[in-house]
């Protein structure tokens, strides 16, 4: 097409324009220009008007906004695809596009889909023919021409994503259904209605054009497809004679397009158009009323540019002169769009993170934000260099201006109610509400209240399933010493192990029920520490599930100002692993039921309420005391005993053939969180249940682990064992034993008035389980130990 334009229709009038001016202007300038003419408006005619307008128009780099020419057009020059995340229309289509540029590439030829000479001569063919300044003398320069029953023309040999870039608006009027229709007005019987729905429309054109002439065409396969839908009239649609004829059908039924646009031209009475095949273009404001005529139907399209599929916004614009324009609210909406949240705080300083899924992932805004924004330049070679050298330079002013316009929020983390709980996986938040059905449930973090800390739980995709994996067999074996809960007592054993579990699981905290947990070993001597039982296992799983922060029996000291400096909001449970014998657990007392006061090094102590501060958990291969008497103790601790069917010669490593979370594939992870579902749904129908241990050998280890205190102890208690004169004695009677002015061990405080009951009361509970010959009971009256034959 290109070969039959004889001139330059824009060229020609731009002479003739200026020359005519000139002369009606009666101008002695000696060189007169075009721009000359255009300041002499008084001798502009209606067809000047039209012509400069698409000057004007073309001036303004319409292109420069299609999203096809620019994506399509670094393709071509660079090899680099832009970001596909900017690109606002259907991504099917400029994959076509990038698909036919590598095939062109790989055969040696030019690929130029987007010619700027073929748009323009497109405009000024459009403007002219829709403002009623087209003469017909302007066919051969534009290269219209009929072949046959259609017209051809600028409109018809531009891409369709080009044709919406006009001055004005137009609407396109098309035929529905053109071919199935013509062929109906044949058959005199309608089929239109379900062709598509039967054959798609590149299978049904690819029917009606194959011919003799194609390599592999076979008619009766034809006929055989399109009985599909004609049913016995299939070989009136494929006729003998269209079939041996190249183009035959497209002959006939393009004919039918002539004559039906000519009806609709006629009808409404339609004299600036542009035909397109089986359509016409006009002005959107053109009044149209006739659209059905016999069994031809037309249907309008409001808007021929692309659709708006993709509703995204940037950072800057930038013009045909690489100038670039930000502003703080296009910052602003760039960042909100891109999920930066700011965070309010106490002082003022700007807090950003990025959410994803609802993960808190703080964002590092003074040293990050250059390389941020300039991961989301959309353009390429000189207009990439302009917006780059912009955002540096508007690092500290207009880009934190944008900052401080994104609405402030508190950062509130997520937290499970009293009857509900709920995981952040991957592929959803999945949870269960008590108050509803029970049942498990999925849904969009749209949808969740609150925010995550990054954790791996994150990165994993979760379904459902009630078969048992392994860390629930580890679970059965080290609190029951069975390979299975085959007796009343093991399965009521491994079910208050899982209540504790799903405790610990469950971030919600109850002021009334918060206990902490202590995991210890079974037949704990405080001589050789066996350990290896499990219990780092469940502090593990615990940390597979929830935020959590671990330290060091030996390096947690209550009394250290800093203690809790590294605790913050988002951890939910606090494990202390291996703590000493001899450990202070009444110093964690305010801590379990109370806010925790979190004093940083060098800032102000950030004061965590109770029910933001976590859970706490302690482990231990000592054996922990305990004191009958003391409800307020026991209810703020829970102790659970792991038996010895693990040891260091016997690990779970050894009896599953993996490492527990390190060496576990998706379907065992899978198996873990099913069974923390479980485990908390358990917790919060039953409440955490205590295993009760008889306590008795217990206390005795723990009060006498030193073997000076056991030894002077047993020296003073000995006297009112073997004088058989003596029927009961008290603390005085004992106290004045140890503070005999003869023993020098009297100055080292072993035993006060403070602590000595204590002492005696855990002695008695030993011997009492021992000697079989007599036993002492306290006196709450005379406050004595008295013996008992």
């Amino acid at each position: 097409m290109e070969k039959t334009i004889k001139a330059d229709v824009m060229s020609d009038w731009k002479t003739e324009f200026t020359k005519r001016v000139q002369l009606e202007c009666k101008s002695r300038k000696e060189t007169f220009t075009f721009y000359d003419a255009l300041q002499k408006e008084k001798y502009h005619t209606q067809r000047d008007k039209v012509f400069l307008s698409v000057v004007t128009f073309l001036r303004s780099e319409p292109l420069r906004d299609n999203d096809y020419v620019k994506y399509v057009s670094c393709y071509i020059k660079t090899g680099t695809k832009l970001n596909a995340k900017y690109f606002r229309n259907n991504l099917n289509k400029l994959n076509e596009y990038y698909n036919k540029a590598d095939e062109k590439k790989a055969k040696g030829e030019t690929f130029n889909p987007f010619s700027l000479r073929s748009y323009q001569r497109y405009v000024l063919f459009m403007v002219l023919k829709l403002s009623g300044e087209y003469t017909s003398d302007l066919d051969e320069p534009f290269g219209v021409k009929i072949d046959g029953h259609r017209e051809y023309n600028p409109l018809t040999n531009l891409p369709s994503v080009l044709r919406g870039e006009l001055p004005f608006e137009v609407k396109e009027y098309d035929i529905k259904r053109a071919f199935p229709s013509f062929i109906d007005i044949e058959l005199k019987k309608e089929y239109r209605q379900n062709v598509y729905e039967i054959l798609d429309k590149k299978t049904f054109a690819y029917l009606l054009n194959s011919n003799v002439t194609n390599k592999g065409a076979d008619r009766n396969k034809i006929l055989k497809e399109l009985s599909k839908v004609y049913g016995d009239n299939a070989d009136k649609v494929c006729t003998l004679e269209r079939f041996n004829t190249k183009g035959g059908a497209f002959m006939d039924f393009s004919k039918y397009e002539k004559e039906y646009i000519e009806r609709f031209v006629t009808e409404n009475n339609l004299i600036d158009y542009v035909r397109l095949h089986d359509g016409v273009f006009v002005r959107a404001e053109t009044n149209v009323n006739f659209f059905v005529f016999d069994w031809v139907v037309y249907a309008v399209k409001e808007c021929i540019k692309p659709k708006i599929e993709n509703e995204i916004v940037n950072f800057y614009d930038i013009d045909e002169s690489d100038k670039v324009y930000t502003s703080p609210t296009m910052y602003a909406d760039f960042f909100i769009q891109e999920k930066f949240i700011r965070i309010s705080t106490p002082d003022d300083k700007i807090f950003l993170l990025r959410d994803t899924n609802n993960v808190v992932d703080f964002f590092n805004h003074n040293t990050d934000t250059v390389s941020f924004l300039k991961d989301n330049i959309n353009d390429f070679a000189n207009s990439f260099d302009a917006v780059a050298d912009t955002i540096a330079r508007e690092n500290f002013s207009v880009v934190k201006q944008g900052f401080l316009l994104i609405p402030s929020i508190e950062l509130k983390y997520y937290s499970d109610t009293k009857n509900t709980f709920g995981l952040p996986f991957k592929n959803g938040f999945y949870y269960f509400d008590l108050d509803d059905t029970g049942a498990l449930k999925r849904k969009e973090y749209t949808d969740v209240k609150g925010f995550f800390a990054p954790h791996e739980i994150q990165s994993r995709e979760f379904k459902y399933t009630d078969e048992v994996g392994m860390f629930e067999q580890f679970l059965i074996r080290a609190c029951t010493g069975r390979k299975e809960p085959n007796t009343q007592d093991t399965k009521n054993i491994f079910e208050s192990f899982k209540t504790m579990f799903g405790y610990l699981c469950h971030n919600y905290k109850d002021a009334t029920k918060n206990p902490c947990i202590v995991l210890t070993d079974m037949d704990a001597d405080d001589e050789t520490r066996n350990g290896r039982r499990g219990k780092t296992l469940i502090s593990k799983a615990v940390q597979e599930v929830q935020e959590s922060i671990i330290k060091g029996g030996k390096e947690f000291d209550s009394n250290y100002t800093f203690v809790f400096a590294d605790l913050e909001k988002k951890h939910n449970v606090y494990i202390i692993d291996d703590v000493p014998a001899g450990f202070k657990y009444d110093d964690l007392y305010t801590n379990i039921l109370g806010d925790i006061s979190a004093q940083r090094k060098g800032l102000k102590a950030e004061l965590i309420k109770f029910k933001d501060a976590p859970k706490f958990a302690i482990t231990s291969n000592w054996v922990v005391p305990y004191d009958e008497r003391n409800a307020s103790t026991n209810g703020r601790f829970i102790e659970y005993k792991f038996t010895n069917y693990y040891t260091s010669k016997h690990t779970p490593k050894d009896e599953f053939k993996c490492s527990f979370f390190q060496d576990w594939n998706a379907d065992e992870w899978n198996l873990f969180y099913s069974f923390v579902f479980r485990c908390v749904k358990l917790y919060l129908q039953k409440g955490i249940i205590k295993t009760e241990y008889n306590k008795t050998g217990d206390n005795y280890k723990a009060y006498f682990n030193n073997d000076a205190v056991y030894n002077e102890f047993h020296r003073c208690v000995n006297n009112f064992v073997t004088d058989i004169t003596c029927l009961s004695f008290s603390v005085t009677d004992f106290l004045r034993e140890y503070n005999d002015s003869l023993n020098p061990l009297r100055f080292e405080k072993m035993f006060t008035i403070r602590n000595v009951k204590r002492y005696i009361d855990a002695w008695v509970g030993n011997f009492n389980r021992e000697n079989k010959s007599f036993m002492f009971e306290y006196c709450q009256r005379t406050r004595k130990w008295i013996k008992k034959y």
